[in-house]
């Protein structure tokens, strides 16, 4: 808890140096970017078997958290998660018609496309069954605590990608002037925004109190 306590404050120091038109000047705005990297260091990481973040899965788009905050939470899960399937299923067919035009023009790839074609089929497996959790409204206790905690696992890692974009935008803010450093340090408030956001949901009673 106290790590997530130094990470939601430096993220909160870093987001007041960051708002336009502060009056806080860039010597201040520097100390607040190396608090933010050293709390960054020390992030959450997800399960194992968790999605993750990447190619297939990147950062939702937004992060309509409006209603009960679990509720909000598994919706905006559930289109992470279904639009990974889709990128993960896209991936495989272009995959496989690629190892299909190396066994015929280029045996030496082969191996390297088969390797690639399993891992894809596995992770589509996992995604597969991660989607079934996280639509499972069994009443069975154990099946709810899972489903937590592999709700749990994916919004930290959407705050922790979060975070490193906002620091990122920081830098850039750091290092420009003008438009540049306007339109980062804007970048940084709003992905700052939805971390904080986050934060607050995963601790709502309703997500608390679940699986319990």
């Amino acid at each position: 808890m106290a790590q997530f306590q130094t990470n939601d404050n430096a993220r909160k120091r870093a987001k007041r140096r960051a708002y336009p038109g502060e009056k806080y000047m860039f010597a201040n705005f520097r100390a607040a970017l190396a608090s933010v990297l050293v709390a960054g260091a020390v992030g959450l990481a997800p399960p194992a078997e968790a999605a993750k973040l990447g190619p297939y899965f990147p950062i939702p788009n937004g992060f309509n958290l409006n209603g009960v905050a679990r509720d909000s939470l598994l919706a905006i899960q559930s289109s992470w998660l279904k639009n990974g399937l889709d990128n993960l299923e896209k991936a495989r067919k272009e995959t496989e018609a690629a190892l299909e035009k190396a066994k015929a023009d280029a045996a030496d790839q082969a191996p390297a496309l088969e390797a690639k074609l399993k891992d894809i089929d596995k992770l589509i497996e996992d995604t597969k069954a991660e989607i079934a959790l996280a639509t499972d409204a069994s009443p069975d206790h154990a099946v709810q605590k899972e489903r937590k905690d592999k709700l749990l696992g994916n919004v930290n890692q959407w705050i922790n990608e979060l975070d490193r974009m906002a620091t990122e935008q920081m830098k850039i803010a750091i290092m420009s002037d003008g438009g540049v450093a306007m339109t980062a340090e804007k970048l940084n408030h709003q992905y700052s925004t939805f971390a904080d956001e986050l934060q607050k949901a995963k601790r709502d009673a309703s997500v608390e109190n679940w699986g319990k």
